[in-house]
């Protein structure tokens, strides 16, 4: 289990390689900088520490701090340097910054990307890092990683949200690295979907969550200990002339209730907007149509 430690707050006395950044949506870019952290780590005998924002830096977030932390095990992570993104947080200049973390963690190494601010107005970038390094008497290294493009674009959790939202789910995925996904719990519905043959799952979507675009959806679905293929629809429910904006699943194979359980759903593919239809079997022949391209492996 990962400790966590909070920044100014807890101590951490083993020889420590902390990267810094905001990891807010730990995409490939994010990953990479892992890697080779978690591999300086092991060669220097150092546990590796991980910097993130609590509850990001406002606003919705990619995935929750919780989600993150599972995410992370498998870098062989040892700690998470928790910050809470508060006004008084803002005004630390990056010096003071620096300092804090030595007095409270035994800092050796740090590690960031090459483009990382911190510090009052974002002043403090790997420059800074590395003169402090520099600096006998701070006693740490420090080593830059070079960002990870898109399209000559960096990749950066902006420009996910903005994919996720904008219904391009597909490259979304290939820059996080993973399918995006949301973790809700499941509750009663109207039933309408069982009535046309379709049975769905509601789903609470979580509020500090980016949304995805409305429309429906390739999706794969964790219920319990086993995954489901299938469809989901987010957004309203024209056709019976329901606004409210809810999240809706539809799996293969797959027959229960599950109400009160939590669930996870990845998305994979957009498949088109929702519609209007005339009647409910127009619906349920449109909802054969989205699933033909699905496959229950």
């Amino acid at each position: 289990m990962l400790k966590i430690v909070k920044y100014g707050e807890d101590e951490y006395g083993f020889p420590a390689l902390v990267a810094l950044g905001c990891f807010d949506a730990l995409h490939i870019g994010h990953t990479e900088l892992l890697k080779k952290a978690a591999l300086q780590a092991k060669i220097n005998g150092l546990d590796l520490g991980v910097m993130m924002f609590i509850d990001g830096k406002g606003g919705d977030q990619v995935y929750t701090f919780e989600e993150k932390l599972e995410m992370l095990e498998k870098y062989k992570v040892k700690f998470v340097l928790a910050i809470d993104f508060t006004e008084e947080f803002k005004q630390i200049s990056a010096t003071d910054f620096l300092k804090t973390l030595e007095e409270r963690i035994n800092v050796k190494g740090l590690m960031s990307g090459k483009d990382f601010r911190f510090g009052a107005g974002a002043k403090g970038k790997s420059s800074t890092l590395k003169n402090y390094a520099e600096d006998e008497e701070n006693g740490v290294w420090y080593q830059s990683v070079k960002d990870v493009t898109y399209n000559d674009e960096k990749i950066s959790t902006t420009l996910i949200k903005g994919l996720i939202e904008s219904g391009d789910i597909g490259t979304a995925d290939n820059l996080l690295g993973r399918e995006y996904s949301v973790t809700g719990t499941v509750t009663e519905g109207a039933s309408r979907g069982k009535e046309l043959g379709f049975p769905t799952m509601n789903i609470v979507y979580p509020e500090k969550k980016v949304k995805v675009k409305e429309g429906v959806y390739e999706v794969e679905c964790i219920v319990g200990d086993n995954s489901y293929k299938g469809i989901a629809n987010y957004g309203c429910r024209p056709t019976f002339g329901e606004d409210n904006v809810i999240l809706e699943v539809h799996l293969l194979g797959y027959e229960g209730e599950n109400y009160g359980e939590s669930v996870t759903v990845k998305f994979k593919r957009y498949i088109r907007d929702i519609v209007k239809f005339e009647s409910a079997e127009e619906l349920a022949e449109q909802l054969k149509e989205d699933l033909s391209g699905v496959k229950d492996d």
